[in-house]
């Protein structure tokens, strides 16, 4: 295969720094992009050059200008979206010049995938079974709903569970901030065991491939741990909804496996996810985003990776994992890498407190969440 120049969005992501060296490895050549200056990725010796650009949540067009002149003047031949940009890119990726793809899907296909009500409609178009769910589009729709049983209560475009609300049964339903452009639904609340994917696909094959399930979670929700595992049923399930969506990108699921066996997708996210960061160099994904592997790379069963950050900062709480306790928080601490930290490419994990500061300043600014203002400009919620 040849070497190619490859732009990643996102570069303060530490999942767009795990593939800048997975593609570094491989011999190709990367550039990245953020909106800010301090960002990981600029620190890293697997980067060619970094950009600074407009925020796709607030400039898209100046966004997207400033990307396709990057892809002209470095002879760009892959464009990698790392977030929710990747609306944005694929809507307009007949912009970019001859020679240069973006690793994108449809912008309806994506836009179905993103949004939770259509894409739970999306499974009962191919008859999978779904959680029983409901659209609200006004705080009146709620009382519609026997609420005899538990419900989650989500905006259809959020990340990372942070607008979930558990609704309990037969208890008070609470009032929701409801956009016009942004309904949420209500999804019958499932127990069982959790488990979170990350894909890499193209036309409707998967290409590479890891499953992991939510242990050590922010609010029980967003991974801080990461353990890779074989799950032939969900690789079967994803084969099997891939192909019939014909998806080409990087996609990823969450999933809820009942006591039964009875399997069931909570969520798509039809972009990057920290399940990358269960690869290693001598799988070759970069084989996986030009379509030149003949079968899946699949994660090695047992590989691990932790945000320490997020770690050190919600690992311990009790709601960050059901059966948590101190001997148990501190083994998986010292005994599991950070996904930021490398010998051959120290310089990022030690840039981190001053990415960090930056992400608090703007969790400060806009009065959000640490977790909520590491996307906040990179966000599409709907309009």
């Amino acid at each position: 295969m040849s070497l190619r120049n490859i732009l990643l969005t996102a570069a303060r992501s530490p999942v767009t720094l795990e593939i800048a060296r997975l593609l570094h490895s491989a011999g190709h050549r990367v550039f990245v992009a953020d909106t800010t200056k301090l960002n990981t990725s600029r620190f890293s010796n697997s980067v060619e050059k970094t950009f600074l650009i407009p925020s796709p949540r607030f400039y898209p067009q100046e966004f997207l200008n400033s990307l396709i002149k990057i892809a002209k003047d470095e002879d760009i031949h892959l464009v990698i979206p790392i977030y929710e940009e990747i609306l944005v890119l694929a809507k307009n990726s007949h912009l970019f010049p001859k020679g240069c793809s973006v690793f994108a899907s449809s912008f309806d296909l994506l836009l179905e995938l993103h949004n939770k009500w259509l894409f739970q409609k999306k499974l009962e178009s191919f008859g999978i079974e779904t959680p029983k769910t409901f659209l609200i589009e006004k705080q009146e729709d709620l009382k519609k709903i026997d609420f005899a049983h538990d419900y989650a209560l989500k905006a259809c475009y959020s990340r990372a569970s942070l607008s979930l609300k558990k609704v309990r049964a037969q208890h008070e339903i609470p009032q929701l901030e409801i956009e016009e452009h942004n309904p949420w639904i209500a999804q019958e609340w499932l127990e069982g065991h959790k488990f979170c994917t990350y894909s890499i696909c193209q036309h409707g094959k998967i290409k590479a491939h890891a499953t992991y399930p939510v242990k050590y979670a922010i609010d029980g929700n967003s991974c801080l741990i990461f353990e890779s595992l074989n799950h032939p049923q969900i690789l079967s399930w994803i084969e099997n909804f891939i192909n019939k969506i014909n998806f080409t990108g990087q996609i990823a699921f969450d999933f809820i496996q009942l006591p039964n066996e009875k399997l069931y997708a909570i969520e798509c996210n039809p972009r990057a996810t920290s399940g990358v960061h269960l690869f290693r160099e001598k799988d070759r994904l970069d084989q996986a985003f030009f379509n030149v592997n003949a079968s899946p790379i699949l994660a090695q069963e047992g590989n691990q990776k932790q945000i320490l950050h997020g770690m050190l900062m919600y690992g311990w709480r009790k709601s960050s994992f059901p059966s948590n306790n101190a001997t148990n928080f501190i083994k998986h601490l010292f005994s599991i890498r950070d996904v930021v930290y490398s010998l051959k490419d120290p310089l990022p994990f030690l840039a981190s407190p001053l990415i960090f500061k930056e992400i608090w300043n703007t969790s400060k600014k806009y009065n959000i969440t640490i977790p909520a203002a590491f996307t906040f400009d990179y966000e599409w919620n709907g309009k």
